[in-house]
């Protein structure tokens, strides 16, 4: 979803018209960070941007009441770096939480990574399904990454391809991606067993089944939170969410630390944006926060709705609830300086569903042109002949 301002180009890539239609909601990555660097460039922002620069710790000097900065940059000798820090008056974190791939502790994984370098990946990784052409691939999850890859996959890798889910299927996408015949649903994986001396790759499941000479385990397992610049708060995520976070957005003990980005199954960019003008208005001296103790009974009734985990941070399925709380709470620019938040319209909703209908149409359009192409190979071995030269379900989607 794009800002309210600034519409994402229409462009469509061959294949998104082909999997989606002349109306495809879906966009080439080039396409979208072209429009995320077209906004940057525009009035000179880059000009703010200090690229190549980390930010190394974050502290509040109790004496000054400043923020500080600690920051590096490598010099243009390529082996060393700068090294200095400075002071602001407020922070805004809006680093995302999507940069750290979370791998479930598994007896065994370490080790199977060890004697086989690169039979462990997680979807951060993963780029095209031609690497794993005949490979025999188990791939664990069942989130937004885990459908997409199983499917992608299902058609190129040794058949079939083993997909282990624990727990519940996305509430968007359901299980549509994984009823495709060439895929074998998994128990949960118990241990891995590897020994480099005799090629030994086993993976064990908890039903006490076990699938040898494992090629890959591609891991769609999400992300985790992590906070490296700010140990103060890193110390205290737990359930893979940052407490004390105010609509999730201002740190509780001292506001001048906000967070833009910090929740999930949103609209991106368009909340991102609504996030981005509160947390300015606020800066701005323009509005005031409820109090401390308003603020904490956000929180724990948000806890009692939604629970003390990654639910807690997402918008689906009160999008426009959060919406209209952060434009209220923003209110109206002052002297026409910043930027109106319009009211929450439903075919934002409307567009987001269509999106995930989309792909599920896709996945079922797949699974029925996979399982016709398998009764003709059935067919034609029985005569003989195969259908080779069919292309994978995947690509004609």
């Amino acid at each position: 979803m794009s800002f309210s301002q600034e519409p994402i180009p229409e462009t469509r890539s061959e294949i998104s018209i082909k999997r989606h239609g002349e109306d495809s909601p879906f966009r080439h990555w080039k396409v979208i960070e072209e429009y995320i660097q077209g906004l940057v460039d525009r009035k000179s922002y880059s000009d703010f941007v200090s690229y190549d620069t980390t930010v190394e710790l974050v502290h509040k000097d109790q004496d000054t009441g400043k923020w500080v900065l600690t920051l590096r940059k490598p010099l243009e000798n390529g082996s060393e770096d700068r090294w200095w820090t400075e002071a602001f008056d407020a922070v805004v974190v809006a680093s995302g939480h999507y940069s750290v791939p979370f791998i479930p502790s598994t007896p065994g994984l370490a080790a199977l990574s060890q004697n086989f370098p690169g039979s462990v990946l997680h979807s951060k990784a993963w780029r095209k399904p031609e690497t794993y052409r005949g490979k025999r691939v188990i791939v664990v999850g069942a989130s937004i990454s885990g459908p997409d890859i199983s499917y992608a996959l299902a058609d190129f890798v040794e058949n079939p391809l083993h997909s282990v889910v624990r727990g519940k299927y996305h509430p968007y996408f359901f299980d549509y991606a994984f009823q495709h015949p060439n895929i074998l649903r998994r128990p949960p994986i118990s241990h891995i067993t590897s020994n480099i001396e005799n090629d030994e790759r086993t993976v064990h499941f908890e039903d006490g089944t076990k699938l040898e000479k494992v090629d890959y385990i591609i891991f769609g397992t999400g992300y985790s939170w992590t906070l490296h610049f700010l140990p103060e708060l890193a110390s205290t995520i737990r359930n893979n969410r940052l407490p004390n976070l105010y609509q999730h957005i201002f740190w509780r003990e001292d506001p001048t630390l906000t967070f833009v980005g910090a929740l999930a199954a949103g609209f991106t960019f368009k909340v991102f944006e609504w996030q981005a003008v509160l947390a300015a208005r606020f800066l701005a001296g323009r509005i005031t926060l409820p109090s401390a103790e308003e603020q904490k009974k956000w929180e724990d009734d948000r806890i009692a709705l939604k629970g003390d985990g990654v639910p807690f941070t997402a918008l689906y399925p009160d999008f426009e609830e959060y919406f209209q709380t952060i434009r209220q709470m923003a209110g109206e620019p002052t002297d026409g300086k910043g930027r109106s938040l319009p009211r929450f319209e439903k075919w934002w909703r409307e567009g987001f569903d269509r999106g995930h209908l989309k792909r599920i149409e896709m996945w079922k359009r797949g699974n029925e042109k996979a399982r016709i192409r398998m009764e003709k190979d059935h067919e034609a071995s029985l005569m003989g002949t195969t259908s080779a030269t069919l292309l994978p379900a995947a690509l004609q989607a």
